[in-house]
């Protein structure tokens, strides 16, 4: 089986929640991993927290995720969805060793571009909060003190969708490097070979449908 991986272009924050939607649900299922960023700021809360909950002075967009966790500001950031099945990942319901995972591998591809991340010993991981950045566990990944990754995951069946951001801005070379590492690190663990291509005009559409039905409706993104 092969991981489809794909470095997507900026999109809004209801089409990139609907496109990692549209995958986890398929029918004809496909492991894929995508890098993805946003093109204005907007909040994603985790699909138990409370719209209400966030102080969003600046009034941007607030979508609901499926997956759980704490509230995420994307901006800059470069983020990430992985869907696979039991079939290629073996941890669909340890959810440390997944998070584990991924996030050593992430730390080894931001090596390649030259990011040195902290040693995670000397972080304490008590600090809550109700954003996901401001909240710290002991397979997070900081730079300088501050949380660098996070992420979060849905699992359905024997598939799990994991969600996750980079919260430093990168340039398209650096981007294109540590997603290419980051694939070969990743179809290492699955023991899979990697595909790279672009999501095609149908995606986007599916998509699209998912976005108007759901994540820009008030009764989704309102739920709680």
């Amino acid at each position: 089986m092969k991981l489809r991986c794909v470095i997507d272009k900026p999109r809004n924050c209801q089409i990139n929640m609907s496109i990692d939607e549209m995958f986890f649900i398929k029918d004809e299922f496909v492991p894929i991993l995508r890098f993805y960023m946003w093109t204005e700021p907007s909040y994603t809360i985790g699909y138990f927290q409370k719209k209400s909950d966030i102080k969003n002075e600046n009034n941007y967009p607030i979508i609901r995720r499926m997956t759980a966790g704490l509230a995420v500001l994307h901006d800059m950031d470069l983020s990430y969805s992985l869907i696979v099945s039991d079939s290629i990942w073996p941890y669909i319901y340890d959810q440390e060793q997944t998070y584990k995972i991924i996030h050593n591998e992430i730390k080894k591809a931001l090596f390649d571009i030259k990011i040195i991340c902290d040693n995670v010993d000397k972080i304490d991981t008590s600090h809550k909060d109700i954003s996901c950045i401001k909240t710290f566990y002991k397979d997070d990944v900081f730079l300088n003190g501050k949380k660098l990754v996070g992420s979060c995951q849905r699992r359905r069946g024997k598939r799990i969708l994991v969600e996750g951001s980079i919260h430093i801005k990168l340039t398209d070379e650096q981007i294109n490097i540590f997603a290419s590492k980051f694939f070969k690190n990743i179809s290492k663990c699955l023991n899979c070979d990697i595909e790279v291509n672009k999501l095609l005009k149908q995606e986007i559409l599916d998509a699209g449908i998912i976005a108007s039905s759901k994540y820009n409706t008030e009764q989704w993104n309102g739920l709680f």
